[in-house]
């Protein structure tokens, strides 16, 4: 074994052992905090897009429930009649009233308390304006008949 390792001076010995796991030390040591670092990058990154996701997600929702408030439309006999007809309900009658400040059809419908229900999800589902008042439900022999009173305020057209 010839080294001229052992032949150099103790101090130079000392300073590469200490220097040498040091200088390694600190390269892994930067390795990992590189690491690290790279990581964070990656987890900021993945966490500014689920955050605009989740800031666009609301500002649909938001637009949503803005369009469903905002764009309420009163609807018109006619299309009350096709509403009714779709939904298997018959008309047995209908009063159209105004006031100084309201507009009132007082209406009676013939039929099935489901197909009722289907024709007010159907006018809640395409933003039609309903004020209900005075709702009777009369069981007769094989229907119901069903009163009430749609009010509206101010001009129908």
């Amino acid at each position: 074994m010839n080294s001229d390792f052992l032949n150099r001076p103790l101090w130079q010995q000392y300073l590469f052992c200490i220097l040498l796991p040091v200088i390694i030390f600190i390269i892994g040591y930067l390795f990992f905090i590189h690491d690290i670092n790279k990581q964070s990058d990656e987890q900021q990154k993945v966490y500014q897009t689920k955050l605009s996701k989740i800031k666009s997600l609301q500002s649909r929702l938001n637009h949503y429930q803005f369009e469903q408030n905002s764009s309420l439309t009163i609807i018109n006999q006619n299309e009350f009649a096709q509403y009714i007809e779709r939904n298997h309900l018959v008309l047995n009658g209908f009063k159209h009233y105004q006031t100084d400040e309201t507009i009132n059809w007082d209406i009676e419908l013939n039929g099935n308390f489901i197909d009722f229900m289907n024709l007010i999800s159907e006018l809640n589902k395409d933003y039609y304006y309903l004020d209900f008042r005075d709702l009777k439900i009369i069981k007769q022999e094989s229907y119901l008949q069903i009163i009430f009173t749609l009010l509206f305020k101010g001009k129908i057209e």
